[in-house]
């Protein structure tokens, strides 16, 4: 009964949870009352849903720069993003060598009302080459979660007064679990919602700063020697035998499986090879009383 009873609170606190968010955009919407809903709607081109303040927006942008210094634009880019309010979530940095040149690449968090001073500051520091911002209207998802949000606080308002009237060990822990469940949905939309909220608070910029040009690789003069032979030979010796190893690993399984077939044909064919034993020699038998023929008379009838 008290289940049941759950069940229903849980679905009631639902309805009415996604009717009150809605009616909450809407009075927001309509500003301070029905004279400005009235200027909306009869304005040309006005609109009646959420005005263009209200809106929430995420701002992300790519930008290239080209500095003669890389790393000192980047401290400098540190130190303005800091002082605006925002962070550097991730930063890389490499120095400039015989073939690359100098590379500092970063992430940048800082205020969405401060995107603008920060792209301007970084063409004060450096070239700005190439930057590609983009905009994202978050403002349908924001409401969703609010509403979902509102929906299962009012649930679990709902639930835990009902639980109250709990009469029964078994029913009190069906409703502890319901109740658990609800509590966890409800953590999570509100995690969702506020990771959504960081989003929109803080722009994210990852900027690239690069050295001037691209260095050209010098090719090393190498002269002919002794030396320079031995070390050639030696290197293709190794290379050989390492090679030869890795084809014999790789044949070594398939030698041993060809030497047992092999075994098992040569004894099935050394068996059927083999003679066969000579047959016992057949002697007439030699009747009793007859003269043996190997005997003296046999000699003289010679």
């Amino acid at each position: 009964m008290l289940v049941g009873l759950l069940l229903a609170g849980c679905s009631a606190s639902a309805e009415s949870g996604d009717q009150a968010p809605a009616g909450g955009v809407a009075a927001d919407t309509d500003g301070g009352g029905s004279d400005k809903g009235a200027q909306d709607e009869s304005a040309p081109g006005g609109t009646s849903g959420t005005s263009n303040e209200a809106r929430l927006v995420v701002q992300t942008g790519t930008v290239w720069v080209e500095s003669e210094d890389p790393i000192a634009t980047a401290r400098a880019l540190v130190a303005h993003v800091e002082g605006a309010g925002g962070r550097i979530d991730s930063r890389s940095e490499q120095a400039a060598s015989e073939t690359e040149v100098a590379v500092s690449s970063m992430t940048v968090r800082v205020p969405a009302d401060k995107v603008s001073s920060t792209i301007d500051k970084l063409k004060q520091l450096a070239q700005v080459t190439s930057m590609d911002l983009q905009v994202e209207d978050v403002t349908d998802a924001a409401q969703d979660l609010d509403a979902r949000i509102h929906a299962l606080e009012l649930s679990v308002e709902r639930m835990e007064t009902l639980m109250e009237g709990a009469t029964s060990t078994r029913e009190l822990l069906e409703a502890e679990t319901a109740l658990s469940s609800r509590q966890a949905e409800l953590e999570s939309l509100q995690s969702e919602r506020a990771r959504l909220q960081g989003r929109v608070s803080l722009s994210t910029l990852e900027v690239t700063i690069s050295g001037p040009g691209t260095l050209e690789p010098q090719e090393e003069e190498q002269s002919d020697t002794f030396l320079s032979g031995l070390e050639a030979g030696w290197e293709a010796l190794v290379t050989t035998i390492s090679v030869t190893l890795v084809v014999l690993g790789a044949l070594l399984p398939w030698l041993v499986v060809a030497g047992l077939v092999a075994l098992v044909v040569v004894a099935v064919r050394r068996r059927r090879r083999r003679p066969a034993p000579p047959a016992p020699e057949e002697r007439e038998p030699v009747a009793v009383g007859a003269p043996d023929p190997s005997g003296p008379n046999a000699s003289r009838e010679g």
